[in-house]
Order: C-alpha cells, then structure tokens, then sequence
C-alpha cells in the first residue's frame, strides 16, 4: 500500500511539472488575435455545415432556347456546386413563346422545382400575388448577405410586395432607353442621315427607300411584343406599376394612374403602325409572330425596336452576326418594372429553398461559376486575351457557338463575368454611371400586389390576348378597333384594377413622403 501511495505521489508531481513547462513554452509563442480566432471558428463552422449538407439536385427554370452544349457546362458547374454547397444544378429551358403556359401548368400541378425567372415586365407581381414564389427575407438574412451587400436597398425594395421581398434582382443595368435598331450596310448604302431621326415617325422614308429598292426585306420588323406601342410606349413613355391596366405617364407630376389604351399616345402609335402595314413597312404576319430572332442578322429586314444599355450595341451586333446601329428615343429612365427586368425567385414548390439561396448567394460571389453559367467552357466558347477580357475561338463566332451568352443579363452579378474584346473595357463602371445618370420614376419602389384584384386581371389579360397585338402591330384599323378594346377591357374590370392600383399607390407615397 505505502508503495502504490508513493507511485501516484511521483505520477501527480510528473503531471504537474508537465503542465508549468507545457505553460511557459505558450507565453514564447505569438498570440492569436480574437479577431482572427473568430474568423477561423467561423471558417471550421462553415466547413463542417457544409460537410454535414445532404446531396441535393436544384432545378433553374429559365427562358429561352436550350443551348447545344448547355450539359457541358453544367458538369463543370456542378464541379463548383458540390465542392461548396453538396448540391448539382440542372437547367430547364422553356422557349419564350410557351413560357407562360408552361410555367402556369408547372405551379398549378405542384411541381417540384427550386428557381425560377421571372421580371417586372413579364408577371412578377402577379406570380407573388399567386402565391407562386417564397418570401425571401429570412433565407436573404441567413444565406444571402452577398446580394444585400451588392444590390443598392432602393433596388432591393423593388423587388418586394407589401414589404416582403420575393426576388433577387440580377445586378446590371436597372434603367433603360429606348429606340430603334438599324442594319449599318444598309444604312450605309442609302446614306441614311440618322440625326433626323427624332421621333418614331422620322423613320419613315428610311422605310420607303428599304421597300423601293431591298426586294425580300421587310423594313421594320415587328411583333405584339416588340411593335413601338409595346416595346417604346410602355418602357420609355409610362411607368407600368405592375401587372394589368393602370400607368403612370413618365412625364409630368403627381401620381395619376391612367388607362394607357385611352391615352391619345397609344392611338398616335397605333396610327402610325396601321400606316406603315398598309404601305407594306410591316411584316403581314406582326400579329401571330411569336418572336422577331434575328431577323436583321439574316438579312430579312431592316430594322427593329430596341432597348438600349451600355454596350448593348456591341451586345446586339455580336447576336445578330451583323453590325447594327442604335437611334435614341426616349432617355434613360428607371421604374420599378426596370428595376425588376431580371429576377430569380425561389418556387413554392422547392424542397430545399436554403439550398436555393445558397446557390444564389454563389451567383453574387464567384467568378468561376458565373463565367460558366454566361459564357461557357474557357478554351471551348471563349477564350482570354487578357485577365478579364475574352473572345470566341477562331472559327467560332455568335451563330455556331454551342453555347451563345444570351443569358447575360438573366442572372447574379454580372460584374463577375469577363467582359468581350468587342465590349467597352470599363463596362460595369458604364453601368454604374448609367444607372445613376438615368430618371427616376416618380414611383420607383412600388411594387402593385396584384392579389385584390388577380380575377381581373386574368379577365383583362384574355382581352389583351385577342386585340392589343392586332393592334399594335398595325394590322387592323385602330380607330375602330381601341374603341371597342376599351369597352371589352372596361367590362372585364380594368377600372377596378386602376382603382386598386391607384388606392395602393396612394398609401405606399404617404408612408414613403412622395
């Protein structure tokens, strides 16, 4: 017994001669700071959250032609997604002309899918008021601080309704100009001097020449979506305030919403189009067209509307496979609806929304992955000819590209992506300027919460789809038919949605001191 007392006596002494050298060999060696000890908690926390992420297929929903080589690009993709967030991306490209069938059916049938595109000018406040898309404002808190840090708030704000926020706005340009687009060659060859080129009518005996002397092109090509009436009048000359009747004309003051297919404008336009169908100015088949493609860049016709960005020129030029010409008529203006041109909400539907913003925060901090998603494989659609300017290998250009950038501004920070040699090196300082030099809308940050009145607006939608793009496009007489367009949208409640509009709008300036 005295011997084993003695033998734990000489082991605790060992124990604690162990534990004073263990001590003064820590006060030689340089201290870490608390600051940087968070950092490296934080950093081990988030390794093993991530390592503890169950494997996980999001699916985007976008529109558009799928590219040929899209799998491609997603294998490398998913490379990226796996390492930093388990998960593996598949895309499904819906062809604008189904997209908003196809993309109804797919929330009326339950089906499961995590991301979807949606804008201010194609349903946003519409599909929220659906109940389509997720409230955002506490996944945003909890996996998305890269996109709070990126996207001014008076931005962010109009993405929300009612003071939810129910998108992530892509971060490029949130304004735009609108115009005309013009085929160089041609304008070259007749000598065309653009400077009187002023207003949307100056264009007309640039039209007449095209038809006298170009057989088998169409002067200006036109559809319902991009006849002036549409694609100038209603992003240039109104502020939309959201689905359904009920703009705010862009001049002026106050905060009148009006009917703007009782607007003298919108019949002046109509005119004019209706003129130029009979003149032959104008493709027979305007009104059922689904979308004008590049039919500048194939020779068929000469010129088209357009709206204008920095750089959207080049951009044009480089689709189209054809140099292009940009005429400027209406400044650069800045509405909710411009605000919200691009948007990626999170679908009802999804079974990991976390997952979902996780990616979305990605889409707002990584290069590698961003640069993938718009512009592909390095070495196989583009190549660097510096750091962070890129170019089409030789003997691949915009027309035979297996994966075209035509998703390059849909999506994230596009600030990320290389810039093309045909661009402006300083684009996204262009866009910065752009985005502060433009107008702002008297209402930029309402955003209309169609819900109220969402079974009028449905009813007035069907109307739309039966006479505005007659109308715009020229191919019926407007005087006899608006008339009758605004009787039928009247009897399908637009004065109700007006009223709605006008009542919401009316509270959101008293809180906001407008």
């Amino acid at each position: 017994m005295k011997q084993r007392r003695g033998y734990y006596v000489w082991l605790l002494m060992v124990l604690v001669i162990s534990l004073i050298a263990s001590g003064c060999g820590n006060s030689n060696t340089p201290d870490v700071s608390s600051n940087h000890k968070g950092e490296a908690a934080n950093a081990n926390n988030g390794e093993t959250a991530e390592k503890k992420l169950d494997p996980y297929k999001m699916v985007l929903v976008l529109p558009g032609s799928q590219p040929k080589d899209e799998q491609l690009v997603l294998d490398k993709v998913n490379v990226i997604l796996k390492e930093k967030i388990n998960a593996t991306l598949e895309i499904r490209s819906i062809d604008w002309s189904a997209w908003g069938d196809k993309t109804n059916l797919m929330f009326t049938s339950n089906e499961a899918f995590d991301l979807i595109f949606s804008a201010g000018w194609n349903g946003f406040s519409q599909q929220v008021g659906k109940g389509q898309f997720l409230p955002l404002d506490d996944l945003v808190k909890k996996y998305g601080g890269a996109f709070l840090d990126t996207i001014n708030p008076e931005i962010v704000n109009a993405a929300k309704v009612d003071g939810k926020l129910y998108g992530m706005v892509a971060n490029k340009e949130f304004a735009a100009d609108k115009g005309l687009i013009l085929r160089k060659d041609l304008v070259d060859k007749y000598k065309f001097d653009l400077s009187k080129v002023k207003e949307l009518a100056d264009l007309e005996p640039l039209l007449k020449t095209i038809k006298d002397n170009e057989p088998g092109v169409t002067p200006f090509i036109v559809n319902g979506g991009a006849s002036p009436n549409a694609a100038i009048l209603d992003y240039g000359y109104y502020d939309l305030l959201g689905d359904g009747p009920g703009e705010l004309v862009r001049t002026g003051e106050g905060l009148k919403v009006i009917s703007k297919i009782e607007d003298p404008k919108y019949m002046e336009y109509a005119k004019l189009m209706r003129k130029w169908y009979l003149a032959g100015y104008i493709n027979k088949d305007a009104a059922t067209l689904q979308d004008v493609g590049k039919a500048l860049g194939s020779g068929k016709a000469f010129a088209q509307t357009g709206s204008f960005k920095p750089g959207s020129n080049l951009e044009n030029s480089r689709s189209q496979g054809t140099e292009l010409v940009e005429i400027q008529l209406m400044s650069p203006f800045t509405s909710t609806t411009d605000a919200t041109s691009a948007v990626l909400a999170i679908s009802r539907t999804s079974k990991n929304p976390e997952r979902a913003m996780m990616f979305i925060n990605l889409l707002f901090t990584d290069s590698d992955l961003m640069n993938l998603l718009i512009n592909g494989i390095e070495g196989t659609h583009y190549v660097k000819k510096s750091d962070n300017i890129i170019d089409f290998p030789e003997g691949v250009d915009g027309g035979n590209t297996g994966y075209p950038p035509s998703r390059n501004w849909m999506l994230g920070n596009l600030p990320l992506i290389h810039i093309w040699a045909n661009e402006d090196p300083n684009k996204w300082q262009s866009y910065l300027d752009y985005n502060e030099s433009a107008e702002k809308s008297r209402a930029l940050g309402f955003t209309f919460n169609a819900e109220p009145v969402k079974t009028e607006i449905a009813a007035t939608s069907n109307v739309e789809k039966e006479y505005k793009n007659v109308i715009v496009t020229g191919s019926v007489d407007p005087e006899e038919h608006i008339p009758v367009f605004v009787e039928k949208m009247k009897a399908a409640g637009m004065d109700k949605i007006i009223a709605e509009k006008q009542r919401q709008l009316d509270i959101w300036a008293k809180a906001n001191n407008k």
